[in-house]
């Protein structure tokens, strides 16, 4: 018997393809391609990514084999936006990615085993998108293509196909592509918030921060969050901005934190109007200091926060393009956004049960204390949710009595906070102001 080995990528798409059509010549309405929009010099790492147009019709599935010439080197490749959230928004049953360091990228694709859910007719649907490090001189160009190439440890082809519903395969248009190499390093501006997590109702402020390869002499973005989760407050010049010109800050900066139809933060700015003061090449240069508070609804989970070019400051205002300016044209800018935990709040003041002097200890003076308060016209603790140790939510004399019981007879202990700060686990009429002894 003869055993034949088969590629783990063509797998998935043989169970499309037990009925397939043969296969023709390279069809035009599908088109395999790169966006290679992003260049920098030598040694620099720029993204590239892999493009499906599906004009023909809906497709169950695809294989790519990518080959690339010396002038770069692929150090990085995952799956883009379509095997991820093309199944009914979730990820494909079948996705399996392989980096072959110094010779290419292979990916396999079923979207849906029993064909519930295709890729649906659009053009520039993500497929793969890499990052590629540019090992050729500056001013010349790295050649990358879709391949028929036998990978090390593979005994046959990997090809390019797209896969129509009832396993018609259909040889793509392939387009290949050239990266630039030259230029400037590209900008990156990013996003680092004052904690990983917060709580409903809580604060937590969020860094816009610029690493420029060179000077530069002004910036705009938008800055898109979910006002479900938060809510921005306010907005402030960060240090590398506030030390420009002498100390004076920038010549124009302006923030909108109330953009329209959209919950975010629009930023422009110019160093000076005149002198051209510019802000140095440097990593890590704050720029802005964006303050918000956790919705006290807002959902539990990560939220995320993220560069955007869609915000619109004010009517008739065009949206705010991302532009980091270098003179007379604009330098290549690269974002990364930022996600923030949200965790259930602790609404109310914080106390512990049955001290009610609030001095944070339990004693004599306590019961004795609350039975003042209750028949003698004693001093009303700030916090009556202390005085109802059985938590029932009313402060009546089986109060002070189970709270003689558990200090010298062996009694049940006071109801919850008691052992350490906490909240009032019952909504009861009883207040509670304040309460020093606990944060």
């Amino acid at each position: 018997m003869v055993h034949l080995r088969i590629p783990l990528h063509l797998i998935g798409l043989l169970l499309l393809m037990v009925i397939s059509s043969p296969i023709a010549a390279q069809n035009p309405d599908y088109i395999f391609h790169f966006d290679t929009s992003s260049s920098g010099p030598s040694g620099a790492v720029v993204t590239t990514r892999s493009l499906i147009d599906n004009n023909g019709g809906v497709l169950a599935g695809w294989s790519i084999a990518i080959c690339y010439d010396s002038s770069m080197e692929v150090v990085e490749a995952v799956n883009g936006s379509a095997p991820n959230t093309s199944n009914a928004g979730g990820p494909a049953d079948f996705a399996e990615l392989s980096l072959f360091p110094g010779f290419g990228v292979r990916q396999g694709v079923v979207i849906n085993f029993v064909g519930l859910n295709d890729l649906p007719i659009d053009t520039d649907h993500e497929a793969i998108v890499m990052q590629a490090q540019l090992l050729g001189p500056d001013d010349t160009f790295a050649a990358i293509e879709y391949c028929t190439e036998v990978f090390p440890g593979d005994s046959s082809n990997s090809e390019n196909l797209a896969v129509a519903p009832g396993g018609i395969a259909i040889e793509p248009t392939t387009i290949d592509g050239l990266i630039e190499i030259g230029g400037i390093l590209p900008f990156e501006l990013s996003a680092s918030p004052s904690a990983s997590s917060v709580e409903q109702g809580g604060d937590v402020d969020v860094q816009i921060l610029l690493d420029a390869p060179v000077e530069n002499y002004g910036f705009s973005f938008g800055f898109a969050h979910s006002g479900a989760a938060l809510t921005l407050l306010a907005a402030d010049a960060g240090a590398a901005l506030t030390a420009l010109n002498g100390g004076n800050g920038p010549a124009f900066l302006t923030m909108d934190i109330d953009p329209v139809g959209a919950d975010g933060l629009v930023v422009g700015c110019l160093y000076s109007l005149s002198d051209l003061t510019t802000l140095p090449a440097g990593n890590g240069q704050e720029l802005i200091i964006s303050h918000y508070q956790a919705v006290a609804t807002a959902p539990l989970g990560i939220t995320t926060l993220d560069f955007t070019d869609t915000l619109i400051p004010q009517s008739p205002s065009p949206p705010t393009a991302i532009v980091v300016s270098i003179g007379s044209t604009s330098g290549v800018v690269q974002t990364s956004g930022t996600g923030i935990e949200i965790l259930e709040g602790v609404f109310g003041v914080q106390f512990t049960r049955g001290d009610f002097d609030g001095n944070g200890t339990l004693n004599l003076g306590d019961p004795v204390n609350l039975l003042d308060y209750m028949f003698s016209g004693g001093t009303a603790s700030a916090c009556e949710k202390n005085g109802d140790i059985d938590d029932s939510g009313s402060i009546v004399l089986g109060d002070p009595v189970l709270l003689l019981s558990y200090m010298f007879s062996g009694g049940a202990p006071p109801a919850a906070p008691f052992d350490e700060c906490g909240i009032d686990p019952t909504e009861d009429d009883l207040t509670c102001d304040q309460f020093d002894a606990c944060p």
